[in-house]
C-alpha cells in the first residue's frame, strides 16, 4: 500500500521509500522516512497532490512521490 492509498484522515507508518537523489534527502529533512507515522490531511481537487503531516511538519507532495512511498496501517499490521 502506497502513501497515494491512504484515505483522508487516515494515519500509517512509512515502510519504504523508493524515492533516490536530493528528493529523498529533502522529504528525510521534513520528517519522512522509513519508521515514522504520518497522517494524511487532504487530496488536491483531481488528485493531483496530497497533503501530509510527519509530526508537527506538514508537506505537500505530488502524486508521483506519494505513489512510491509505502506504508502500513495498523489493519496490515
Amino acid at each position: 500500500m502506497t502513501v497515494f492509498d491512504l484515505k483522508r484522515g487516515e494515519r500509517a507508518e512509512i515502510e519504504r521509500i523508493n524515492i533516490e537523489g536530493g528528493a529523498r534527502a529533502r522529504l528525510f529533512s521534513l520528517g519522512i522516512k522509513e519508521g515514522e507515522e504520518i497522517e494524511v490531511l487532504s487530496y488536491s481537487l483531481f488528485r493531483s497532490s496530497v497533503l501530509l503531516m510527519a509530526g508537527a511538519v506538514r508537506v505537500g507532495i505530488r502524486k508521483s512521490l506519494a505513489t512510491k512511498i509505502f506504508v502500513k496501517t495498523e489493519e496490515g499490521i
